[in-house]
């Protein structure tokens, strides 16, 4: 797994609605109607991470949910993280909106 350059983050920031890169983590949050619904999120994510072996931080208030995604095998990000972040949009578009 390759740590992506600046100009390679940048551009595949311009693919991710809302997505932002904070401290080397490339983050975003989700605003939903219930705690079950972020609860249900939680769990999508969760299981998709499992099954790639790429697991986020996921900070959970209430009817919020933040995620931060990086590659700590290679001390920053790589497409693992942007590919995870694709999923993690797509569902919440698919399923919460």
């Amino acid at each position: 797994m390759e740590k992506l350059t600046s100009s390679q983050i940048e551009s595949s920031l311009l693919t991710l609605d809302s997505w932002t890169v904070n401290n080397g983590e490339l983050c975003n949050s989700y605003k939903l109607k219930s705690f079950m619904d972020v609860m249900s999120f939680a769990n999508l994510v969760a299981d998709k991470a499992e099954q790639i072996k790429h697991h986020p931080k996921i900070l959970i208030d209430y009817s919020k949910i933040q995620f931060a995604l990086v590659t700590h095998d290679i001390g920053g990000l790589s497409n693992l993280d942007f590919n995870l972040a694709k999923f993690i949009h797509e569902t919440y578009n698919e399923i919460f909106v």
